[in-house]
């Protein structure tokens, strides 16, 4: 038997020509995401611009400065000096000696009974003609000595072996000990020396 299409055809035509709901939501979706897009990209491209447009703006006032204040004669000799001036105070400072730290130690490290009479303490003599030594292709070692009395030759030795251990001395000898026969108390004179190692030196 043969199929016959009873529908009447304008409902049929109005049927073909009706558009799928779901491909209207995509082309929605697709039409608000590339809004998104493109008003993120302007928002960006202005921010550029602007940060170009501020660029231009201080280096026109930089300019304009360096042209109002140009760099003085005096300035221009001095200028190539500046890596020998930072080399001289570099030397300065590689002789220079922390005495407070050290004359801290030192009298730490003295025995109960020890009397100092005399205490002699050289630093180095820098070679750097800049600052009025004379240039000798070397540094003086920096010295420590001391001198003075005590009640016992132990005590003399009690201060020798403290001193040895003291971080800033190195080669700490004793130069004399003699006893005082005549006094009452018998008391010990001693003489003592020792050199002051260099900034960072380890033993």
């Amino acid at each position: 038997m043969r199929a016959v299409n009873l529908l009447p055809k304008d409902a049929e035509r109005a049927r073909r020509t009706t558009p799928d709901p779901a491909l209207l939501v995509g082309v929605a979706g697709l039409a608000i995401v590339l809004a998104a897009l493109f008003s993120m990209y302007m928002s960006a491209s202005g921010k550029v611009q602007d940060k170009k447009t501020e660029r231009s703006d201080l280096q026109y006032e930089y300019d304009g400065i360096a042209r109002v204040n140009p760099p003085l004669p005096v300035q221009r000799k001095v200028a190539p000096l500046e890596s020998e001036r930072i080399g001289a105070v570099a030397s300065a400072l590689s002789y220079r000696v922390p005495w407070d730290n050290i004359l801290g130690q030192v009298a730490l490290a003295m025995p109960s009974g020890v009397k100092l009479t005399t205490l002699t303490a050289t630093t180095p003599v820098s070679a750097n003609p800049l600052f009025g030594a004379i240039a000798s292709g070397s540094a003086s070692t920096p010295t420590f000595s001391i001198t003075g009395w005590t009640y016992s030759q132990e005590s003399v030795f009690l201060l020798m072996t403290r001193l040895k251990i003291l971080p800033p001395l190195s080669n700490v000898t004793l130069i004399s000990s003699a006893i005082n026969s005549g006094a009452t108390p018998v008391t010990y004179t001693f003489s003592i020396s020792a050199q002051i190692r260099a900034p960072g030196e380890t033993s």
